[in-house]
């Protein structure tokens, strides 16, 4: 919801900006009617793209409006589709992956991405009748990754070090913080495939997501051009007013917004 949240703040500051235009070169004093009309105009369709134009009887608004639905439409059915393959794949983790030895408890993204990576996770305390956690050692796994990480941190990587090494402390602190517990385990091992399968899944979730977020941009630029589409109108009376998109080469991809009024340059 957050980009959601990014469009609408997009709008309304822009909105501010046509609320409260700059004064036009050489004039003192207030904003006349027809100007006010105008800022009015183009608030209206930045909120809702086409709505200033059918305000003015400009048929074209139904247009924005179209694309504003469809738009919105897509969003909405690629969050959901997102979300049903969420479900796919945290359900196929705890069927063919998971080891459930307790009551399921759904992660993080982070930990099935995880799980994409890794066949095992290894066990979290390798000896359950001792104090404290014994840590997996085998660096084919999740978890004894972890542990030979902290021990070349903390212990000098020293494999026979224990309880009365200074950093040992330090090292269990690390192991516990970034291993998984009993709760999350798994091991693909038994489910020749399983594995492929639910990296794929989460892809498909990935994509859909992604998507949804892409189609944010298009919102964002519908509500932008409709609403300068308005104010380039109001400005120009009853000339046509044309507004094209052109794409300039950079890193980041950005988009130049350019507006015609009748025969002005």
């Amino acid at each position: 919801m957050r980009s959601v949240r990014t469009v609408t703040f997009a709008v309304l500051a822009v909105g501010g900006a046509l609320v409260h235009p700059p004064p036009a070169a050489g004039q003192s004093g207030p904003p006349s009617i027809d100007e006010r009309a105008r800022a009015a105009n183009s608030l209206l369709s930045l909120a809702l793209p086409g709505a200033g134009q059918l305000r003015k009887g400009q048929a074209r608004g139904w247009a924005y409006l179209a694309a504003e639905a469809v738009a919105w439409g897509f969003w909405v059915e690629r969050r959901h589709r997102g979300a049903e393959l969420r479900d796919r794949y945290r359900d196929l983790a705890w069927e063919r992956g998971r080891i459930q030895s307790t009551t399921r408890v759904d992660a993080s993204f982070g930990y099935y991405e995880t799980l994409t990576k890794w066949t095992r996770s290894g066990a979290f305390d390798t000896d359950a009748t001792r104090d404290g956690v014994q840590p997996e050692t085998d660096p084919a796994t999740f978890n004894g990754s972890i542990w030979s990480l902290a021990r070349g941190l903390f212990l000098a990587g020293n494999a026979s070090a224990d309880e009365r090494d200074p950093g040992w402390d330090r090292a269990l602190s690390y192991y516990r913080e970034r291993a998984y517990d009993d709760r999350f385990l798994w091991d693909w091992s038994q489910a020749p495939g399983a594995q492929q399968e639910f990296a794929d899944v989460i892809d498909a979730s990935d994509e859909r997501f992604r998507q949804a977020t892409n189609v944010l941009g298009v919102v964002l630029a519908n509500h932008l051009i409709s609403g300068a589409d308005a104010f380039l109108s109001g400005r120009a009376g009853d000339a046509i007013a044309s507004l094209r998109l052109h794409p300039v080469e950079t890193e980041a991809g950005r988009w130049l917004l350019t507006g015609r009024v009748g025969g002005l340059p």
